[in-house]
């Protein structure tokens, strides 16, 4: 039997039905849609994050055992030379290394600066993995959040042989062999070292 409008009862139940399966399928397509987007956005952050932690590392690092031309007249240059030696500490641990750096940092517009600073991967008050630069003498510094890694897989040294950190202990490097881990992925970082400093290798405590 057909309603006033032409539609009788079982045709507007099929449609009814068909509607709803419409609806559940656009619903599931756009669920979808959002899922896709968010997993795109947090690889993009991902991705970011392991980049801006390698170019961060690889620039710190580059101030190793340098020292401008004419070098400071404090300290003497004995003195100086002394405290560069070494002038990269790597010290290993299961769950990640910390790597130290003692150079003269001539970038700044005012009289170089003697630098010896530790990065390290550490978690935070919140519970959440954080790349720290840690000064000597000075609270750590957060850098870059959710690093949750950083390993020296091998170094060069100043001969020009890819050995591991543990087989370069004493002598001159001339880059770092870096892994960087976030969120389950990780970067491979190549950071030069232009002033070819000694390498000081220790187990993490």
């Amino acid at each position: 039997m057909r309603g006033g409008r032409g539609l009788t009862l079982v045709e507007l139940l099929v449609a009814l039905a068909i509607a709803g399966v419409v609806l559940t399928l656009l619903a599931g397509l756009t669920a979808g849609a959002r899922q896709g987007a968010g997993r795109t956005e947090r690889r993009a952050d991902t991705v970011a994050t392991l980049r801006l932690s390698a170019e961060l590392l690889a620039e710190e690092l580059r101030l190793a055992g340098t020292v401008p031309w004419p070098p400071p007249a404090n300290p003497a240059p004995e003195a100086l030379a002394a405290w560069l030696e070494p002038a990269v500490t790597v010290a290993l641990g299961p769950a990640g290394d910390a790597v130290g750096l003692r150079g003269i940092d001539h970038r700044l517009a005012g009289a170089p600066l003697q630098r010896d600073v530790v990065f390290e991967v550490v978690v935070d008050g919140a519970g959440e993995w954080q790349l720290y630069r840690r000064p000597l003498g000075s609270p750590r510094q957060p850098l870059v959040a959710g690093v949750a890694g950083l390993h020296v897989r091998w170094v060069v040294t100043a001969a020009g042989a890819r050995v591991s950190p543990v087989a370069a202990d004493g002598q001159r490097i001339a880059a770092l062999g870096l892994e960087i881990v976030v969120a389950g992925e990780s970067l491979s970082v190549v950071a030069e070292l232009p002033a070819r400093p000694l390498l000081a290798v220790r187990s993490a405590p």
